[in-house]
């Protein structure tokens, strides 16, 4: 055995000095970085003592120690890699665990296979590791979820959006990037074997490979998942907590498989619709005359009252002006205004899913969890959405979000969506510092674009605008912002501040836009709502009193968002209008105004008579009852089976899809 090893200690004065000044250079740096001074001390002993010692194999050494060897080291990359994500080891399931690290061992020996170098593709696999903890550690600051999957498909999006975001890592993140340092100092002065092509190693590699590949099936499937014990967890860093990072993100893909719901029979389906139709009585009808009137749509980015919903929560949140006065004033008694909360399926981020909701009538609960259907699903034979029935009624309809054309591939969603316009940020240039807030397209520079819409249409023409605004975009930390809202006792929360500034100067220029509209001459329907709450947490567990590990049904209070639809006439409408879903927001328009409907259209208005709100997290019922449901355990009513069916029909079928459902009919009756 003794040929096997090699051990070394360098006794040299002048390297000593030179070891000491590296590793004190070290602690300097860990100590700059804000680490804890006794962790900085330790790391650069550790250091000094790794420069000093020296360890490694001989040629000789056999080819099981090798074996062991690179499982320690891989061992030891992912617990190094977890620490640096900030979530540690100790709530792994023992497989899980397992299953990380031959994930980890098969693709360190497939590289070593490959290169025959053991020591660099450990050092690959180490720096691979860490570049995918530290960019899961920032995502959580973005979003308030890891890194999932369906997130490779909108690398671009979040690239473009990156920058708006100010980052910062947590003392254990630090500590474990420093880890993972020593470790590859380590690595860098261990003597390894030299590449030696035989059988046995050969045989270990290939099995290793075919392990981590076994894992990957095993996950994905999830067979034996009731042993293995998967947690279905997304918020913070829980995933990887619990399942571990490989893990996780092969069970996040898992997620993203469409399944076909249970019952469901194409061939039956326009039958079933049929009959719903026809069964149903027809509650929601007004007897009011609809009209066509213009019609603008306006999502506000991360728009939400959550004074209002901290005082529903029985918070406080004491801030020295009214946040959002404007909307306050709008009378919901009065008889051209409709309004209330209505829930959001997303929290934090994935704007295009609320998007979709309210442009097609579908709903989040019927797509796997955590995916963006424009990114992943949605194509130029299965858009169907309201754009086509403002087109049929001879609309002028057109898109505008003030952002780059390829986030969530809205160039290519809106042309098949079937806007006659559409206009993204370019549209907007060049611009002065006057038409921005916080970096962005203010949303008073978006309304005189949507005014000059108005009022350069052609006569007789009606007009549809759905416009989505950005100047509330999360990434509350901008560099000199000027805060116009102050909280009383909690000034330190800046990020709160400007977030809660930024929805007051939207509520500013809200006001002047229906202002506008007030004197306008033709008649004119707005529909605003937000589109999620921001992904601040300390608003929830400092204000609203809700903790990550809540109930659901607690956890609703940060997907509530504000809408209202309001006119220039008097509108009705006899629905329950307090709390809704924002899937139900375009049935809603449709009672006002005189567009031709599907018959998928027609389903939501009267599905909305036995549910009054429905998100990716469960539905309410007009009790008030809230029923929890997923897309991988739904729990629903056969109104909502029924409607997981055509969702499916419209998103997923190729060959059986029934266009008379969803296609707006050829002549309006």
């Amino acid at each position: 055995m003794k040929n096997w090893f090699i051990f070394k200690h360098d006794k040299d004065k002048k390297h000593l000095i030179i070891y000491g000044i590296v590793s004190l250079l070290f602690t300097v740096v860990a100590l700059l970085l804000s680490v804890f001074w006794v962790t900085a001390l330790a790391g650069g002993a550790v250091l000094f003592g790794i420069l000093q010692f020296r360890i490694g194999f001989t040629d000789k050494c056999p080819v099981w120690i090798q074996d062991v060897l690179i499982v320690i080291l891989a061992l030891i990359v992912f617990i190094i890699m977890q620490i640096t994500i900030s979530c540690g080891i100790f709530l792994i399931g023992i497989f899980k665990f397992i299953m990380n690290v031959l994930l980890v061992l098969g693709a360190t020996a497939l590289l070593w296979a490959v290169t025959g170098k053991m020591k660099a593709s450990v050092i690959f696999m180490t720096v691979f590791t860490q570049v995918f903890a530290v960019a899961d550690h920032l995502v959580v600051q973005a979003r308030s979820f890891e890194i999932q999957f369906s997130d490779f498909a909108s690398l671009g999006t979040a690239a473009q959006v990156a920058d708006q975001y100010e980052f910062e890592l947590s003392e254990i993140t630090k500590i474990g990037i420093l880890l993972a340092i020593v470790f590859i100092t380590a690595l860098s002065l261990t003597k390894f074997p030299k590449k030696e092509w035989n059988v046995k190693q050969l045989a270990f590699c290939l099995v290793s490979v075919i392990c981590a590949a076994l894992c990957v099936v095993v996950i994905y499937t999830q067979v034996g998942s009731s042993i293995i014990a998967y947690q279905d967890k997304y918020w913070k860093y829980r995933g990887s907590e619990r399942n571990g990072f490989f893990v996780n993100m092969i069970y996040s893909a898992s997620a993203t498989r469409v399944l076909t719901p249970e019952g469901y029979e194409d061939e039956l389906l326009e039958y079933q619709l049929d009959e719903f139709l026809d069964e149903k009585k027809e509650d929601n009808d007004t007897d009011g005359e609809k009209k066509r009137p213009n019609v603008i749509v306006i999502m506000n980015e991360t728009f939400s009252d959550v004074q209002h919903i901290t005082e529903y929560m029985g918070g406080e949140m004491n801030t020295d002006i009214e946040v959002t006065p404007f909307l306050d004033s709008l009378d919901d008694a009065a008889p051209n205004i409709i309004k209330g909360h209505a829930l959001s399926s997303v929290y934090g981020g994935n704007t295009a899913n609320s998007e979709l909701e309210f442009l097609t009538g579908l709903s989040v609960q019927f797509i796997p969890r955590n995916t963006v259907a424009y990114n992943l699903y949605m194509n130029e034979n299965n858009s169907f959405t309201l754009v086509d029935s403002f087109n049929q009624a001879g609309y002028k309809t057109v898109a505008i979000h003030p952002e780059n054309p390829t986030n969530w591939s809205r160039d290519k969603i809106y042309d098949f969506f079937g806007f006659d316009e559409k206009y993204f940020k370019g549209d907007f240039e060049p611009l002065s510092e006057d038409d921005l807030f916080r970096t962005h397209v203010s949303d008073a520079t978006i309304y005189d674009k949507i005014i000059e819409l108005y009022e350069s249409k052609e006569e007789g023409t009606p007009l549809f605008n759905f416009t989505i605004t950005m100047q509330n975009h999360s990434g509350f930390s901008t560099i000199g912002f000027d805060y116009g809202v102050e909280i009383e006792g909690m000034n330190n929360y800046t990020g709160i501040r400007e977030y809660l500034t930024s929805i007051n100067n939207s509520d500013t220029a809200l006001k002047g836009l229906i202002e506008y509209f007030e004197k306008a001459d033709e008649e004119t329907v707005i529909v605003f709502f937000g589109d999620h709450q921001p992904s601040l947490a300390n608003i929830a567990s400092k204000f609203y009193g809700v903790k990550d590990d809540d109930t659901t049904l607690r956890q609703q209070s940060k997907y509530a968002v504000p809408y209202f639809l309001w006119a220039n006439f008097d509108i009705e409408t006899e629905r329950e209008t307090e709390l809704t879903s924002i899937n139900f927001l375009s049935t809603y328009l449709r009672d006002i105004v005189d567009i031709p409907e599907t018959k998928l259209s027609r389903f939501v208005e009267k599905m909305n008579s036995e549910v009054m709100a429905i998100n990716a997290m469960g539905w309410f019922d007009y009790d008030y009852n809230f029923h929890e449901s997923s897309y991988s355990k739904p729990e629903l009513n056969e109104a909502l089976k029924l409607y997981s069916y055509l969702q499916y029909n419209m998103l997923f079928e190729e060959d059986n899809k029934i266009l008379s459902i969803f296609e707006v009919p050829a002549t309006a009756d």
